[in-house]
């Protein structure tokens, strides 16, 4: 009997030892009790994000490599949060398998916006790295969190347009009909101009035909943006007489100009669009379409027009003597239909996508 016995315990043994050596995927994982650190940037530490240099590394994060008792691959994922909210709703921002990872001033800059952090004011956000290994990111650790100080900066101000309301202007208080829009700069999203004629008691800017908000007034020397229309009503943009006028405005600074005009006012008789935007090749430079002169100011125009991806040019009393495109040269248009405006003043244009 026992001598059956010891032979049940080898058989036993052995294919206990077989099963543990084709058990290729068994991993006893030992993850370390302690906490493990962020070496760099130090808790407390401060950066002012530079704009004129996304590209650049704003930070470089280090920390402690975590041990998990045996040979594996761990992951880690660099994790932001707002501050004092104690991770509750966490950003992943990068992983990594190394011990160290790196985020240019362009993300830091817009991840710092998303959490809540006002541009040009120094705020604080919590930033803390979670460990994981195998497939399935099983086993996470955390490690102690920091507080960093970030300064950032405005983000790329979105496209949009704006439209004048107001008793200086040819709509009136009226949002849905005879709304001219103002002239946004080419190059610089934020910046809108328009040199025209307004009657006295002055305007607004509204976003969207049809709406109150979003709109922008005054509040004394500075811009007013009123999100909803249910927050406080601006006041107007100042036109104390009927005239023309020069009007700039800055909408990332809330920062705005206007003046009286007194350059050069010269009266065409036509003005109209040129260019292979009209038939998709060169033999649209033959070829013209004419713009309607506005009935409120003689040097605003505008036509609706289906165009071709393509180049163009305003041009004066059908003739090349006078014309105007991007900077003396031609201006490079997208397919599409587009409500096209044009100010002869100061040959700015504006190109609105319309069904």
């Amino acid at each position: 009997m026992k001598h059956i016995y010891k032979i049940f315990i080898a058989i036993a043994l052995v294919t206990g030892l077989w099963s543990c050596e084709n058990e290729t995927d068994l991993m006893i994982l030992e993850p370390q009790e302690a906490a493990f650190a962020i070496i760099t940037p130090e808790n407390g530490s401060s950066t002012i994000l530079n704009k004129d240099t996304p590209n650049n590394t704003a930070l470089t994060f280090t920390w402690e490599k975590v041990s998990y008792g045996t040979p594996t691959i761990v992951t880690y994922t660099v994790q932001f949060a707002a501050s004092n909210t104690e991770f509750a709703a966490p950003i992943d921002i990068t992983t990594s398998t190394s011990t160290h990872a790196s985020i240019s001033v362009a993300e830091l800059n817009a991840k710092a916006l998303e959490l809540g952090l006002t541009p040009d004011v120094e705020g604080t956000i919590d930033v803390r790295i979670k460990s994981t290994v195998g497939t399935t990111l099983s086993e996470p650790k955390l490690s102690t969190p920091i507080t960093i100080a970030l300064t950032p900066y405005r983000g790329v101000f979105p496209k949009i347009d704006l439209f004048l309301v107001g008793p200086g202007t040819a709509a009136g208080w009226s949002v849905t009909s005879n709304n001219m829009p103002i002239y946004r700069d080419t190059k610089e999203t934020a910046k809108f101009y328009y040199t025209g004629y307004f009657n006295k008691d002055g305007f607004k800017l509204i976003e969207q035909i049809g709406f109150w908000a979003p709109a922008y007034g005054t509040n004394g020397a500075k811009v007013q943006y009123r999100a909803t229309e249910s927050d406080p009503d601006p006041g107007v943009f100042p036109t104390t007489a009927s005239g023309y006028y020069s009007f700039e405005i800055n909408l990332e600074e809330l920062t705005y100009k206007i003046e009286p005009y007194t350059g050069p006012m010269t009266t065409y008789a036509t003005i109209g669009l040129t260019g292979s935007v009209l038939t998709g090749d060169d033999t649209g430079w033959n070829t013209e379409v004419p713009l309607v002169k506005s009935d409120f100011d003689a040097h605003i125009w505008k036509v609706t027009q289906t165009l071709k991806a393509g180049k163009m040019k305003f041009k004066a009393n059908n003739s090349w003597d006078v014309s105007w495109g991007d900077n003396g040269g031609d201006i490079i248009v997208e397919a599409g239909k587009y409500e096209i405006w044009f100010n002869d003043l100061d040959g700015r244009y504006m190109f609105i996508a319309t069904p």
